[in-house]
């Protein structure tokens, strides 16, 4: 995406912005869901109806989730008022790139807070929207639909799975980031067969703020017990190699409230980042803690050492025996053994020094590996609490492959410290069968239980409405069945059409594309003009599948919210080679629940070609390299080309209009050639072909 790493070319095309509106057509997600279960003795019925709506409200983006339960009710309902700018225009002075008010999230502080994605109050920052929401950790949440789940990947390594919350929310908090490349891939998988991956990287050696730079991050809220949870951090660049940060912070810990300062510096050396923090609460404790972040044969290494005096905080709680030291070191890599083979490798140690002298460690270690399709994934866990000889030790294993259009998946959760046990594995298979209809097999095994559960669900996720039957049985004569019904619903503006759609679409942003010829070249639809159908287009310069209609009209679905997006006509798939648009591109900015419009206007172009000459001492022959310039009658030049060897040049794409050729007076200077004079040019409405327009050109000498 623009914006991002990976090479994108910016292809310069003119911004189309769009207006909010007092209040706009809603999008809704929504999910209506029945159960019977029968377990043990008694028989029970569920039933929920879940709805996600976004549009435009007082000028604003707007997003509301609302749910209700059968048996328990409505739920209180989650309404987030806000803007996004990914050029940080907002709030005039203050520069801000998001602007939130309603329900809204609190990052969190590194041995401060953890984030906090509920509570009702307001956020803004001018952080870029596009990188980590902190230095060195980042925090991926979103809105999320009853019944489905995502998987985190962290440089091809699974690191977890998340699946919807009571308010429709979904959050991996504060993932760690190492130096070098920090590629996030989100896989969201939907209870109808539904999939959609979406993609996010950060290189943090190039996180460092150009001098006199400043980032600041502004929120408050209260979550429904009432406790308030504030912050405000910033970041200034002080030279080219040095960063300051400085951060105060109030939240609830254990049932009181406490509030924290915070100092820092962060130096971006050659392959070395190196940080230090100072913190400092109310009620007199203190942290102190110096860190490196660097990168030895392609393994990225982060150290740190905190040393606390009478500190508690969410990540230090409080005791009798407090944490006085905390040494943690963390290793990432990726080992390639050729062809598609690698194996992403992850290993975390930590060391905590209590105040009597015992000590507590926590390893952490992934071993994950990836080829020909075949996804395999290891993570381990030791930790020793006070000097316990063998401490606790639990795994889990994780494999996932797809073969001739079947994907399978396993899970096998087991411990091996203080006991060697198997605690539970799932496997799980799903077959598209065609026609968005997609068959789901699992089987569960709970080995303390001693049960054994099979699940099935035939869905059907293509169309105006996605369907899922699903049902299990267990070795315990538990039984149940249920049937979910979704339904994605919208307004193309320009026909009123009602679009309905078994894919999520009210978290991301559409565009209604119009292609038109325009006939007298005013840019704007008119009566008479018609649309043009087969025209097909670029998103971010990847070909779209999406073609226009007979009547020139194209939707373009789920385009990427908040983020500059380049939409461009492709020229290729215009039926008349003479075609050409006017403007060949716009970029916009899509929201959530609303619809870009955007016109292509099209025109019959002509051409011109001939050939150039040199005369020299009576003599005339063909010269090429010679460079013409078409320009129009405001004096701009539109188009050049430069004759070819044998002198002769065609150039193609002239709008209609009134213009002059000649060669370019730069060239004529410093070749010392005299001016040959122009060629009038006039392309008419219906696309003129000119041919055998030669210019001479002759050195000055020879006058």
């Amino acid at each position: 995406l623009p914006g991002s790493p990976g090479g994108y070319v910016d292809p310069g095309y003119p911004r189309l912005a769009t207006p909010y509106r007092l209040a706009g057509v809603p999008f809704i997600d929504q999910t209506l869901a029945f159960g019977l279960d029968q377990r043990g003795a008694g028989r029970t019925t569920a039933g929920s109806w879940t709805a996600f709506l976004t549009t435009d409200l007082l000028g604003m983006e707007a997003a509301l989730y609302a749910s209700r339960d059968l048996h328990a009710g409505a739920s209180r309902p989650r309404l987030t008022l806000g803007r996004h700018d990914p050029d940080a225009g907002l709030l005039g002075p203050l520069g801000a790139s998001s602007v939130l008010l309603g329900s809204v999230p609190v990052p969190g502080v590194a041995n401060i807070a953890r984030s906090s994605a509920s509570g009702n109050g307001i956020a803004l920052s001018n952080r870029p929207l596009d990188q980590p929401t902190s230095f060195d950790r980042h925090t991926l949440q979103g809105d999320l639909a009853p019944g489905w789940d995502v998987e985190l990947y962290y440089n091809e390594a699974l690191v977890g799975v998340r699946q919807a919350g009571a308010d429709g929310k979904y959050s991996f908090e504060d993932q760690p980031l190492a130096y070098g490349p920090n590629e996030f891939r989100l896989v969201f998988h939907g209870p109808l067969g539904q999939l959609r991956v979406e993609r996010q990287s950060f290189l943090l050696e190039q996180s460092a703020l150009r001098r006199g730079a400043l980032f600041y991050d502004l929120a408050a809220h209260r979550d429904r017990a009432g406790r308030e949870r504030v912050l405000a951090q910033f970041e200034w660049g002080l030279g080219t190699y040095l960063n300051a940060t400085a951060g105060w912070q109030r939240l609830p810990l254990f049932d009181a409230t406490r509030s924290y300062a915070k100092l820092g510096l962060r130096s971006y050396l050659n392959s070395v980042i190196l940080t230090a923090d100072a913190v400092r609460a109310d009620d007199g404790g203190k942290l102190a803690q110096l860190g490196v972040k660097t990168q030895v044969a392609g393994v990225a290494l982060s150290a740190s050492r905190a040393r606390l005096d009478g500190f508690t905080s969410e990540f230090f709680t409080p005791g009798g025996d407090p944490v006085r030291t905390r040494d943690e070191l963390r290793a990432e890599g990726l080992l390639r053994l050729g062809g598609a083979h690698f194996f992403p490798l992850s290993l975390q140690l930590r060391q905590d020094v209590l105040a009597s002298g015992a000590v507590q460690r926590d390893v952490q270690a992934r071993l994950s590996a990836y080829g020909n399709g075949t996804a395999l994934s290891n993570a381990l866990r030791w930790q020793s609490l006070g000097g316990v000889d063998r401490g606790r030790a639990d795994g889990s294993f994780q494999i996932s492959r797809r073969v001739a259009g079947i994907g399978l998946t396993g899970q096998l959760n087991y411990m091996l410290a203080p006991v060697d046990r198997l605690v539970n594995a799932t496997a799980a298979a799903d077959w598209g069968l065609g026609n968005g209809y997609t068959l789901n097999l699992g089987l569960t095994r709970m080995f303390q239980e001693r049960e054994l559960r099979a699940s099935g669900s035939l869905n059907k996720s293509l169309g105006s409405v996605g369907l899922g039957l699903s049902g299990f049985y267990s070795n315990r004569r538990e039984y149940g069945i249920g049937v979910r019904l979704f339904m994605a619903m919208g307004l193309e503006p320009r026909g009123r059409r009602l679009l309905r759609e078994a894919q999520p679409m009210a978290n991301m942003g559409a565009g209604s594309v119009r292609v038109f010829l325009d006939k007298n070249l005013n840019g704007v639809k008119d009566a008479g003009e018609e649309g043009i159908a087969g025209a097909g287009f670029t998103v971010n310069s990847a070909h779209h599948g999406v073609r226009t209609d007979a009547a020139g009209l194209a939707w373009l679905p789920r385009l990427p919210a908040s983020r500059h997006t380049d939409i461009g006509l492709d020229p290729d798939t215009l039926e008349d080679p003479q075609w050409q648009a006017q403007v060949k591109g716009v970029r916009i900015v899509p929201r959530p629940g609303k619809v870009n419009q955007i016109d292509f206007a099209v025109s019959i172009t002509g051409e011109v070609d001939g050939t150039t000459y040199l005369l020299r001492k009576g003599a005339r022959r063909p010269v090429g390299d010679l460079q013409l310039e078409l320009v129009d009658a405001a004096h701009r030049v539109v188009a050049t080309i430069t004759s070819a060897a044998d002198g002769y040049y065609v150039m193609t794409g002239i709008f209609p209009g009134k213009y002059v050729l000649r060669v370019s007076p730069e060239q004529l200077q410093r070749l010392g050639l005299m001016d040959p004079g122009v060629q009038a040019i006039t392309i008419g409405a219906d696309g003129t072909v000119l041919n055998g327009r030669d210019l001479d050109v002759r050195p000055l000498d020879d006058a």
